[in-house]
This record gives structure tokens, C-alpha cells and sequence, in this order.
């Protein structure tokens, strides 16, 4: 348990409320008791004592951001990525990267998995989506997950581990064999080992699974109340965004090729769009979401980082600026998605997303003034705390 915290001269972002406010709090005090948010608020509504506050001049200070997408157990082995991508290239690339992945030790898997959460962290990040995807088989798959959960405990990040069973099917296997073995072996596996606190399955036609295909997977979960995630339509649309509708599904993550009645239908029940901007201009032909059928349908759109071999990026501050400048995000959809609307599209909106007393302090502190300064690239992340326990990064010119 981390020693209680005390924080002045910060300009505060809580997100809390139904319409968060974007204009920050100036000279606020965010107090930690074991390990959770004490008092979040301007200095002059503080009543205790700040003779031993710790001065943070003049931070940006926001909840921990929400890395809500984030495929990090894998390795690359001596297959770079394709400059330019299309859903052939794509399923090569996973093929590739699967055969090194489950060929390599977990020793060398564990210490990719720690660099990269510490790049994450770096940029803000303080809760993380676990999850591979590159299982050359459904069970490697199954393994690479309950590694996952095995090293989520010792990570400086609160986390959910995703069971991304429908990522590929193996090269030259039959399909139908394939969802026998998920039927029969691993869903009863997944429960005896406890390792997935969802599961996940990517349609699109060229590039992955087929609609038939994700359905018959994601029934065989939902029958036990598994939460899912649909990743859909980078490549096409394959019909990927009406999955969520009949599973209730937390996420759906790309929807690069997604339509409006697609794009409506994720909002009507609650389903987060999960937009990963980097993507764009890298794959082939992929136009831009659709975004005002999600704003007039009112839906909830959270960014995320291109994490995968396909992308290699850790950096959410580098999300931020790709979704205001390749999708056209506000800052302030771009702090939500990374907050609020991240923290909820894995399950979190109860412990992550906002700070408010009694829930878990974990903070994000920046080099800016306002949101829009964190869109700039000039704006570092200096400190994270999670759970109250702080810790300091060295701002970029203090590395020469």
C-alpha cells in the first residue's frame, strides 16, 4: 500500500459528471489516502493541512489514460511490416508473427510485455487491456492468455486480460475443426484456468474470420456470460459491427469500413467504438470512420494505441494527436477516449476514467495547460501515479 499523497499547484481535470467539464481547475489539490482519492478539488475547498504537499508547477493532472486496445504479448521474430497493408498482407503478417510468438520462451515474451507496458506508462498509461492474438493454434492462444494473467498481478497497471481466440484460424486448418476444438477444449479450458476477463474476435472476411465464424465463437462465450469484444471492418465491411447487437458487446474496435446503420447500431446499445487512428493512411484504401453517425447517434468513442506487429506504437499521447489529426477528434473527444469512454469500453468505468473520492487514485500528470495542449507533441507526460504511488519520469531535455 502506497503512503498517503498530497499534491498542490496542479490544474485538474476530474471528467467526472454527465458533461465533464474541459476547463481545468487551476491551483487544485488532489490529497491520496490508502490508495485511493481522498479530495480532488480546488486548494481554497481543502481543509487539511499542506505543509508536507508535494508542489507539482502547475501540472496537467487527469485520470490515468486507458490503453482499451492493446494486443502486447507477441514477437516480431525477422518479418518487418509491410509499409502499406491490405487484408492479405495482414493475415501474413499475423501467420508470421504467430509462428515467432509461440516459438519463443516466455521469459523473452514477459520481457517484451514489461518494456512495453513501461512505454505505455510513460505516456500516461495507468490501466491496460492484456491480450495477444498470436497464438499459432487455439491453444497456444489459450496458454498465451493464461501467461498474460499469471504477470498481470506484478504489472504497475490495473488490467483485463482478453481471451483473442478469433484473431486467426491456424494456416491450412479447417475451419469447422477449428470451432469443434474451441467448443470442446477450450471454452471448458478457459473457465478451469480462469484466465480471460473477455474474449475477443476480429471479422473481417480477407483478413481474419468470417461473420458465421465470429458468431458461432462468440455464442459459445456468451452462453457462459463472458463479456466480448468485436474487432471489425479494418479491411472491409464484413458485416463485423452487427455482432455486437445480438452479444452485447463491450468494444468494437477499427471500424474503418463500418456504415452509418452499422455505426448507429453500436451506439443504440451501448457498444464502445474503439478507434485506432494510427491505422489510418498505413492500410491500404482505409477511409476514414464515419464519426458524425456516431456523434448523432450518441455513441461513445474511445482511441487506442496500434500496438500489434502492424503498428509497434506504445505512445497514447501519439493516439491523441493521430485521432485530431488524421480523424478530426476534438481535444475533447480525444481526452475521453483515453479516459471515460476507454475505461468503460474494458469494463473499468467503475475504477478508471475519472478521479473522484473513494476510487482508486491513479493520476496522470502533464507539461500543459489545457487539453489541447496534449495534442500539440510538446506535451510530455511527467508523472503517473496508480494506486497513489508516484512515479516521476525525466522530461525529454533531461536526457542529454
Amino acid at each position: 500500500m502506497a503512503d498517503p499523497l498530497l499534491l498542490t499547484n496542479l490544474r485538474l481535470l476530474t471528467l467526472d459528471g454527465d458533461t465533464p467539464s474541459m476547463e481545468p481547475v487551476p491551483d487544485a489539490v488532489i490529497a491520496v489516502d490508502n490508495a485511493r482519492i481522498e479530495y480532488a478539488g480546488p486548494k481554497d475547498g481543502y481543509t487539511g493541512d499542506l505543509a508536507t504537499a508535494r508542489d507539482m508547477g502547475g501540472a496537467l493532472a487527469l485520470p490515468g489514460l486507458v490503453a482499451c486496445h492493446a494486443p502486447l504479448l507477441w514477437t516480431g521474430g525477422t518479418h518487418p511490416c509491410p509499409a502499406s497493408l491490405n487484408a492479405d498482407g495482414y493475415r501474413t503478417l499475423v501467420r508470421q508473427t504467430a509462428r515467432a510468438t509461440t516459438g519463443a520462451d516466455e521469459a523473452t515474451l514477459l520481457s517484451l510485455l514489461g518494456d512495453r507496458i513501461s512505454r505505455l506508462r510513460r505516456s500516461g498509461v495507468t490501466s491496460c487491456e492484456l491480450k495477444s492474438g498470436f497464438g499459432a493454434t487455439a491453444e497456444d492462444e489459450l496458454r498465451l492468455t493464461a501467461l498474460l494473467r499469471r504477470a498481470s498481478a506484478g504489472l504497475p497497471v490495473q488490467s483485463r486480460v482478453t481471451l483473442f481466440i478469433g484473431h486467426q484460424l491456424p494456416e491450412d486448418s479447417d475451419p469447422d475443426d477449428v470451432l469443434t476444438e474451441i467448443e470442446t477444449r477450450i471454452v471448458p479450458d478457459t473457465y478451469a484456468l480462469g484466465c480471460a476477463d473477455s474474449v475477443e474476435v476480429f471479422c473481417d472476411d480477407d483478413a481474419a474470420l468470417d461473420l458465421d465464424q465470429c458468431s458461432t465463437i462468440l455464442e459459445l462465450y456468451y452462453k457462459k456470460k463472458t463479456p466480448s469484444r468485436v474487432s471489425c471492418d479494418r479491411f472491409e465491411d464484413a458485416a463485423g459491427a452487427t455482432l455486437p447487437a445480438s452479444f452485447y458487446s463491450r468494444a468494437a474496435t477499427f471500424l474503418n469500413h463500418t456504415d452509418d446503420t452499422g455505426l448507429e447500431g453500436l451506439a443504440g446499445i451501448g457498444t464502445v467504438a474503439v478507434l485506432i487512428p494510427e491505422t489510418i493512411g498505413h492500410d491500404d484504401t482505409a477511409p476514414l470512420p464515419q464519426l458524425d453517425a456516431l456523434r448523432m447517434s450518441g455513441g461513445q468513442m474511445a482511441l487506442s494505441v496500434h500496438a500489434g506487429p502492424d503498428g509497434n506504437s506504445f505512445d497514447m499521447l501519439a493516439a491523441m494527436r493521430a485521432g485530431h489529426l488524421r480523424l478530426g477528434l476534438t481535444p475533447a473527444e480525444c481526452v475521453l477516449g483515453v479516459t471515460r469512454h476507454a475505461a468503460r469500453a474494458l469494463g473499468l468505468q467503475d475504477s478508471a476514467g475519472r478521479i473522484t473520492p473513494n476510487r482508486p487514485a491513479d493520476l496522470a500528470f502533464f507539461d500543459a495547460n489545457d487539453p489541447a495542449d496534449l495534442l500539440t507533441g510538446d506535451a510530455p507526460c511527467l508523472a503517473v501515479a496508480r494506486d497513489g504511488a508516484l512515479e516521476h519520469f525525466d522530461r525529454p531535455s533531461d536526457k542529454d
